[in-house]
């Protein structure tokens, strides 16, 4: 009797924890717990195999562990060469489409291939639907990734979690969800990645849920004699369980089973080795050039091209970042995304609509509108090529709204982009300049609602091409003498007037950066005080090990000034780098003696450096900064930097002549000519972790590179001779709050 009291005791025991394992997931619309091949949320999606799938009931510590949360015991081990298929689901129900999804997953690896599949629906990157897998990246790195393809967009969002190495073969639970706006990745019932995810699940009817595989080409006309397995999963599955939904918080933790989600597992972002501590960059992923830059009811919005991974880069967002000071920035998680009528977001500006001449105001704030090159791709399906839309903010720039009657401006030519909006006083009307895509041609537009557009003329001017930017400005700070300034993406500018329909150059092409990474700069609409505010990509290659790619350079302020040589614009870093102001070192009229370096106390990486150096005893100085090294030269009046650079795919045009006639990587920064004022030199210098910005004569010659820093932390002013001296130096604190999540 006692045997059959015991027999039918752990009978009951099993049969709860089997319950409660399969209860969780009667609301998914498949699920597997492995005790068989049946679905366990009633749907009846019953799995097929391929090859020698074996059921397993776990044994010692690993039943242990698996009973602690919640399973009965029963896995499925797959041997890498074995797998599982779901087809669509008994009545379609794995064809999951909409702004909704989540996934669960339990599993333990037995062994580590490059690419391991856990679930996948359609094959490769540019036509997956969903998927989890783990993606072993040399011999150190093991991700646990989750994929989802849009119909918005080409390729698929992406998040991971890196797996500590010692725990590469141990048990783990995996849960994925989607809402339509932001994807979130727990690993164990803790958020490790999450990342703004606008759009619709892509559908691909014929494609198959497969358990422990993934296709090498889509599945296509349901033959799956034509198609291979890429590669297969080695290791044991506890369970799997997919909703079309978007699972809560008290669902979620029930599943991983503890009480209550850990929030507070993501990433320390902002302080990594070579994140720049008072330039702008993403929390991740790659940027670009700055959009849509304005100002409204104190706050400055930066806009920015932005490419999460796996993403084609005709498909970019716009990110958004706002600051109330140009110097400390928070990222939001609300972009403007593409378009699925008119695919990618490429670059653009934006405006306020002060006296609501377009007609979107809904409530008391005053439209943002957006003009954006949506660069379209009719081979696929998706919208005319290179069109000019717009997408409009009712409530602050918090969402954009893509206008109904999009597109504004028609594809003219080939990929014509960027278009600049500002306001023209004269003839009360919004222009707008656009690149054309032939030579150096720009189209100037107008409107008087920011949605009817007709072409006022064309210019076209040398060496300057993409991102326009066309500005009026005040020349001396005199409101009588107007002059517009005409630039490119390289940073190069002419000066003229223009009647409000035509532009007339009064000047050549001048350089407006001699290093060898800025570009696409663009400038703040409605800044506070008639101020010409701009901030510029700053193209480089990839820091290793950092989870950003790219940067902006320190906003700057622009002045249109009489010269001896003409009118010329000058740039100076905003003044609001003074919140950042830490310790300061001070000289007056210093007297500098050959061989003496008077920096050799320095050892931070983070400075605003303001000199005037008298040369009247010197034909030339260096000053050296972690690696790179600012030269002056006086018998050939030249400015040059040179160090371990961080190159650029798009130097000014000026710097690319240099490189080929002086393949000297060690002077590789910028290099221009520079005359003494009174026989003296004035250097305004910010260092940050990876970049230099030099600001010469009071920003007449500007020079922004980014490098690759000496560890040792290294600086010193020489000269060939005795120099006098006038300088104030500034540490500065980091614009970023450590630990930001």
């Amino acid at each position: 009797m006692l045997s059959v009291l015991r027999y039918l005791s752990v009978c009951s025991l099993l049969f709860l924890s089997c319950s409660h394992k399969t209860s969780r997931f009667q609301d998914a619309v498949a699920a597997w717990s492995f005790s068989d091949l049946n679905d366990q949320s009633g749907l009846n999606s019953r799995l097929k195999q391929q090859g020698a799938v074996q059921l397993t009931a776990m044994a010692g510590d690993d039943k242990r562990a698996l009973q602690e949360n919640g399973s009965d015991g029963n896995t499925v081990y797959l041997d890498g060469s074995s797998w599982l298929t779901a087809g669509q689901g008994i009545n379609g129900e794995l064809k999951i489409h909409g702004r909704g999804i989540s996934i669960f997953v339990r599993m333990k690896p037995d062994a580590i291939k490059e690419y391991n599949p856990l679930l996948t629906k359609s094959g490769n990157d540019q036509n997956i639907a969903y998927s989890i897998t783990l993606h072993k990246k040399g011999e150190e790195e093991l991700y646990i990734e989750a994929m989802l393809g849009s119909d918005d967009i080409g390729g698929a969002n992406l998040l991971k979690y890196k797996v500590p190495k010692d725990e590469w073969l141990k048990w783990h639970d995996i849960l994925f969800r989607f809402n339509g706006k932001i994807s979130e990745l727990y690993i164990d019932g803790i958020l490790r990645d999450n990342e703004v995810t606008e759009g619709e699940i892509r559908d691909w009817n014929n494609h198959p849920v497969l358990i422990g595989a993934q296709y090498k080409e889509p599945y296509t006309d349901g033959d799956m004699a034509k198609n291979t397995i890429e590669s297969a999963f080695k290791g044991w599955i506890d369970c799997i369980a997919v909703w079309d939904r978007f699972v809560a918080d008290d669902k979620a933790a029930s599943l991983f089973g503890v009480a209550a989600l850990d929030h507070d597992g993501l990433p320390e972002y902002y302080n990594e080795k070579y994140r720049p501590q008072f330039h702008f960059t993403a929390k991740k992923n790659w940027l670009n050039d700055p959009n849509g830059l304005v100002y409204y009811a104190g706050v400055y919005h930066l806009f920015f091209q932005y490419m999460p991974p796996h993403r084609p880069g005709a498909y970019k967002d716009w990110g958004h970042a706002i600051s109330k000071d140009l110097v400390h920035w928070e990222q939001l998680p609300t972009h403007i995304t593409p378009h699925k009528v008119w695919a990618g977001c490429w670059s653009g500006s934006a405006v306020v609509d002060e006296y609501n001449v377009s007609g979107f105001q809904k409530g008391k704030e005053k439209p943002i509108v957006a003009f954006i090159t949506n660069g379209g791709n009719p081979n696929d399906g998706l919208g005319p090529k290179c069109t000019q839309c717009i997408a409009y903010s009712t409530d602050g720039g918090k969402s954009f709204t893509y206008y109904d009657q999009n597109p504004v401006i028609k594809n003219i030519k080939e990929s014509n982009r960027d278009p600049k909006v500002v306001w023209d006083e004269d003839s009360k009307r919004w222009i707008m300049s656009l690149y054309m895509d032939t030579d150096y041609d720009f189209g100037i537009f107008s409107s008087s609602n920011l949605r009817d557009w007709e072409q006022l003329s064309t210019v076209s001017l040398n060496r300057i091409a993409e991102c326009p930017g066309f500005e009026p400005f005040f020349v001396d700070g005199d409101k009588r003498r107007k002059k517009w300034v005409f630039s490119g993406a390289n940073g190069n500018y002419v000066v003229g007037t223009f009647d409000s329909k035509k532009f007339r150059p009064e000047t050549g092409t001048i350089v407006g950066d001699y290093g060898n990474n800025l570009y696409a700069p663009q400038i703040w609409n409605d800044a506070p005080e008639g101020r010409k505010i701009q901030i510029a990509w700053l193209s480089t290659n990839r820091y290793p090990g950092m989870p950003f790619e790219q940067q902006m350079n320190f906003p700057a302020e622009l002045e249109l000034k009489t010269t001896h040589e003409g009118i010329r614009l000058f740039k100076t870093p905003v003044r609001e780098i003074k919140d950042l102001y830490d310790s300061e070192i001070k000289w007056q009229r210093a007297v500098i003696p050959q061989g003496d370096n008077p920096l050799r106390e320095l050892k931070g990486d983070l400075y605003d450096m303001d000199m005037e150096i008298d040369l009247k005893k010197s034909t030339s100085f260096d000053l050296s900064i972690r690696g790179a090294t600012i030269q002056y030269d006086a018998a050939k009046k030249t400015l040059r930097c040179g160090g371990a650079a961080e190159q650029s795919g798009f130097p000014p045009d000026n710097w690319k002549a240099y490189i080929r006639k002086n393949p000297d990587r060690h002077n590789n920064m910028g290099e221009a000519l520079l005359t003494p004022v009174n026989g003296k030199i004035k250097l305004r210098v910010l260092v940050d972790r990876t970049t230099l910005e030099i600001y010469a004569n009071d920003g007449l010659v500007v020079m922004t590179s980014c490098f690759m820093p000496d560890e040792t932390k290294h600086y010193a002013l020489t000269a060939n001779g005795e120099i006098d001296v006038n300088a104030t130096i500034h540490s500065l604190k980091s614009a970023w709050t450590l630990n930001q999540k």
